[in-house]
């Protein structure tokens, strides 16, 4: 890097504690504007202009570059000329006023009640491996959880009688579980847990074909499998599945905060994402607004 780099790479870590990876993004972003300014109008970067700003954003949006990574760039360009400003290199910054483009918020993918529907049912329940993954899948689409708290449950964290589950995570709560996905967690504990458990010293109520804990790489191949079983074009992963909870109950009359509790989400921005709602319903009722509640 020349002089000039390597004062904005300091820059980077002293002044404004980037990470690796993003002082490395930003330090790409530069040079590759840096190229464009001698290739295009054989000028270096103490010599670039507004206007060779703005023609290099519209180069980018010609070459199709996403809205997330064009705004990153002229964000690195920004910080370069502050950086050179502030250290006296020159008393011109080019790169005022300019506005990044707006970033358009991708809204989640989810399922509709059919596809749900056909996902849900793609477990074959003559199988004690079908009828494992019906409670896990049921239990994920009824609560929201994320896979590794999926995954962390212990059987005596179920408790049937209130029917709810206990998440122990960094968001610790309990969850009420719905009728079909008790119903099928029951059917698996009394009849078909054993069949994978041999150590009585295991806890975890979802285990492997070994009877141990099963993992997330496991998981995904279990949602994989039915995924293509059920014939669903959609690409679909637990993220999806979760997202098909939220999206599912809002549409039926949930409310945000109730439901963003259960979601384990602290920050109710996140859930703006989904769908915008303002009745207000307490946790207890929450279950009667869910599709397979």
């Amino acid at each position: 890097m020349n002089d000039h780099m390597n004062i904005f790479h300091d820059y980077l870590i002293s002044t404004k504690k980037l990470s690796a990876n993003t002082c490395a993004a930003y330090i790409t972003d530069v040079s590759t504007f840096e190229a464009y300014l001698s290739e295009t109008y054989q000028k270096d970067l103490l010599s670039a202009t507004k206007t060779m700003i703005l023609t290099y954003i519209l180069n980018l949006q010609k070459n199709e570059k996403s809205t997330s990574t064009i705004a990153r760039s002229l964000s690195a360009i920004k910080s370069f000329y502050r950086c050179l400003e502030g250290a006296g290199f020159t008393t011109k910054n080019p790169s005022l006023n300019i506005r990044a483009p707006r970033i358009e918020k991708n809204y989640p993918t989810s399922l509709t009640y059919d596809e749900i529907d056909r996902f849900l049912n793609a477990p074959d329940l003559d199988t004690s491996i079908g009828v494992r993954d019906k409670a896990m899948l049921e239990l994920m689409y009824a609560s929201g959880i994320k896979v590794s708290e999926l995954l962390s449950i212990l059987v005596e964290h179920y408790h049937a009688t209130s029917q709810s589950i206990l998440i122990v995570s960094s968001n610790q709560r309990h969850i009420p579980v719905s009728d079909t996905a008790a119903k099928h967690i029951h059917f698996y504990l009394e009849h078909h847990r054993g069949f994978f458990v041999k150590d009585s010293e295991e806890k975890h109520l979802f285990v492997n074909r070994n009877g141990e804990a099963m993992t997330r790489q496991g998981f995904w191949k279990i949602v994989k499998g039915y995924a293509n079983v059920s014939g669903i074009k959609k690409t679909i992963t637990p993220q999806i599945i979760r997202n098909s909870f939220v999206v599912h109950l809002i549409q039926n009359g949930a409310d945000m905060n109730t439901l963003m509790h259960l979601f384990g989400q602290d920050n109710i921005t996140a859930g703006q994402m989904y769908l915008k709602s303002k009745d207000k319903h307490k946790i207890s009722d929450l279950l009667k607004y869910h599709p397979r509640g």
